[in-house]
């Protein structure tokens, strides 16, 4: 997942948490790392395990929305085994 804070200001570290919190049961952020966008934007790129069932996306992508901080969330990728993040 690509995510995008509503303001330059706010820190990668920040985002992660608020996620964290509002994860669904049997989710966990398993890595994390920061992509630099533009003027101190900074994108936050999480590696999310949770157990493959109908609307699991959904209800992950809604999670993460529900963040007052956050103001866009982009799948950058769906992989059954592990991923690699850049």
């Amino acid at each position: 997942m690509k995510i995008l804070p509503t303001d330059a200001g706010i820190k990668s570290s920040d985002i992660v948490e608020s996620i964290k919190g509002k994860l669904p049961d049997g989710m966990v952020v398993k890595r994390e790392s920061e992509e630099p966008i533009a003027y101190g934007l900074i994108a936050s790129i999480l590696d999310v395990q949770f157990e493959e069932k109908e609307g699991v996306m959904d209800a992950l992508e809604e999670a993460i929305r529900a963040s007052p901080i956050v103001s866009q969330v982009d799948v950058i990728g769906v992989s059954r085994a592990s991923t690699s993040l850049k």
